[in-house]
């Protein structure tokens, strides 16, 4: 062959070649434009717009006197935008820019380095369409200085953040709870946002309960203003404390880093206030007086359940976990033998001891005893062959009727009629006055123990025996004696206890105000009911009652003190306990007070009831002296 056909033959496979290329070029270009367009358009839609959630601030807890038990402060804290800091060339050269200027900040505020390559890196590949955090937190010194140095860095913002604070420090804190952070993969609205930034979360306490709307965990009928629920999310979680998030969308870079943001923002509501029915004075002075005993306090508004004061010690600093606890803090609270995150006034459960002692007055009047009937007291009775002490071992109480029983606490008299009584109708009273159930408190509360045959089958005399003074089988929370010595108070309502007030919108306008609802119906008469206060009367009114200990300037105070035997014989201790109420300036207050290891209850906390009407309302009564 000659060098022209060569020639030829090569021009005609090179021109294919072309055409071939060209051929496949223009079928893509059609497969892209025409077949897919509306693919691809949708695809590159989704990865340059996205969807930025801005969180709400959190709502404040205050007492029903207006004090703030929870709120929201300023914290400065110092941001990077990275879409600003960016170098030309490749990604480690930006990185490595951050770093210099994280550290050059570091050194003149006198802090420790805060970020590594890591941590850079994985904000780009996750969040580069958020500012990354350096430093929270700022005290007024380093703030100054970074200040200062903020003209010479390109993309460092000094941004303020609200910060949770619980200005009374530990006051009511094993009430109040405490927060957290929102764990994103578990947020119901995830999946509607490319950059999620989460919320403060309630995780224990009051802070929990009403973190959400709950209609279901506040079981009441409620009118909420409609501009204050968002209508994406399902009834049952409208934010309460937490609020609603707001959003907006951004066009971001083939990079991930923000451009422009695209139309107006929808701003965060914040959340709604909750106004208390404490009583801030009432619960501190609770609270101090627990200061050096482990116990309980709660004190009630007879009339409506209402809680004026709920105190427990031990008790920690909700600001602990703010703006989150350590692993070493953490610990320490949970294995601490006192129990701190224990709050023992609702969720603890305890041998009553003799404040049961008017629950089986009213079960014995129920079922057909005379208050006038005798018992004699010798200082003992036996079950079974087995002795059980009255209190007063020596001569006994005599003779005694229902009314000098309550009076004295004479444990013969309510054995050996308990015995009669027999534990069914006994036990017919107690889940009356709501042992054994839950109190239907917003919070998760105990039940106690109901005793009874379904407890324990093999049941003998000497369980009725004990459980006739409050031992043996029978559990009771300082919150449910607080109940039924409210229901004795009064008509025989058991009301559900109380500790929302009102909820207030943002804007200053109460949206929802609590009403008090009965949970159930002690099972008594109105004339029993009065027997067995003038028994209360006397216990703590009469010289010989067992909690004269209680009597006191403030209020004139009707009671019952317990005390319980707790433990086996080589560790045994005793759980002591005061119940009672009493009307003032025409309210009527029930209280319940429980400590740990105490002496008795006449010795141990009559006398700190007495002590706290006594600062409660005797300054009352001082003021309004002076008023006249």
């Amino acid at each position: 062959m000659d060098s022209a056909f060569l020639s030829r033959i090569r021009i005609i496979v090179i021109a294919f070649c072309i055409f071939f290329v060209y051929a496949v070029i223009l079928i893509r270009l059609w497969a892209v434009q025409v077949y897919k367009g509306e693919e691809i358009q949708e695809k590159v839609s989704r990865q340059y717009v996205r969807n930025i959630r801005i969180p709400a601030i959190r709502g404040r807890i205050f007492t029903a006197d207006g004090v703030m038990l929870a709120g929201n402060t300023a914290s400065y804290e110092i941001l990077f935008h990275i879409s600003e800091m960016r170098r030309p060339g490749k990604r480690s050269r930006t990185v490595r820019h951050v770093l210099d200027e994280a550290n050059r900040l570091a050194a003149a505020i006198g802090r420790a380095p805060a970020l590594t390559q890591k941590d850079i890196n994985h904000h780009m590949n996750y969040y580069p369409g958020l500012p990354m955090t350096i430093f929270k937190e700022l005290t007024s010194t380093e703030l100054a200085k970074a200040y200062e140095l903020s003209p010479g860095i390109q993309g460092m913002e000094i941004a303020t953040s609200p910060q949770r604070i619980y200005p009374q420090g530990k006051c009511a804190g094993p009430l109040i709870g405490y927060i957290g952070r929102e764990d994103p993969r578990s947020a119901v609205d995830r999946q509607n946002y490319f950059y999620y930034i989460p919320d403060t979360v309630g995780r224990a306490g009051l802070e929990l309960a009403y973190d959400t709307w709950n209609p279901a965990g506040i079981r009441h009928d409620v009118t909420l203003s409609e501009n204050t629920s968002d209508p994406e999310l399902p009834k049952e979680q409208r934010a309460l404390l937490r609020g609603f998030p707001g959003k907006k969308l951004v066009i971001v870079d083939s990079r991930g880093f923000v451009s422009e943001t695209v139309g107006a923002e929808i701003p965060a509501e914040n959340g709604k206030d909750l106004v208390l029915t404490l009583d801030f004075r009432a619960q501190k002075i609770a609270e101090s007086l627990l200061a050096n005993v482990t116990g309980a306090l709660v004190l009630l508004d007879a009339s409506n359940g209402d809680i004026l004061a709920m105190a427990s010690n031990p008790s920690y600093d909700p600001a602990l976990f703010i703006p989150r606890i350590t692993i070493a803090e953490y610990s320490k609270l949970r294995n601490d033998p006192s129990k701190p995150l224990f709050n023992r006034a609702y969720q603890g459960a305890f041998s009553p001891g003799s404040i049961v002692k008017p629950l089986i007055g009213i079960s014995l009047l129920e079922n057909g005893y005379s208050a006038a009937e005798t018992v004699y007291c010798e200082g003992f009775v036996k079950v079974g062959g087995h002795p059980i002490n009255c209190w007063i071992k020596a001569d006994g109480h005599g003779e005694v009727t229902l009314n000098d029983a309550i009076a004295v606490s004479c444990n013969a008299y309510f054995i050996e009629n308990g015995l009669k009584l027999g534990v069914e109708r006994l036990a017919a009273t107690f889940k009356s006055a709501g042992i054994g159930s839950k109190t239907g408190f917003i919070l998760n509360d105990s039940p106690g123990r109901l005793p009874d045959r379904k407890h324990k089958k093999r049941w003998t005399a000497f369980d009725t025996a004990l459980i006739s003074i409050g031992q043996g089988d029978i559990l009771v929370s300082p919150l449910q004696a607080a109940v039924y010595t409210a229901a004795i108070a009064t008509n025989g309502t058991l009301w559900r206890p109380n500790i929302l007030k009102t909820i207030v919108a943002p804007g200053g306008a109460a949206v929802y105000t609590e009403h008090a609802q009965a949970a159930g119906h002690l099972a008594a008469s109105p004339q029993t009911l009065e027997i067995i206060r003038k028994g209360m009367y006397l216990s703590v009114n009469s010289d010989i009652g067992g909690s004269k200990r209680a009597r006191n300037e403030a209020i004139d105070l009707s009671g019952k003190t317990g005390t319980a035997e707790v433990g086996p014989r080589s560790t045994r201790y005793k759980n002591t306990w005061f119940t009672g109420f009493g009307t003032h300036n025409g309210k009527t207050y029930a209280i319940a007070i429980l400590v740990e290891h105490g002496v008795s209850g006449g010795k141990t906390c009559a006398p700190l009831a007495a002590e706290f009407f006594n600062r409660w309302l005797g300054s009352q009564k001082e003021q309004a002296a002076v008023s006249r």
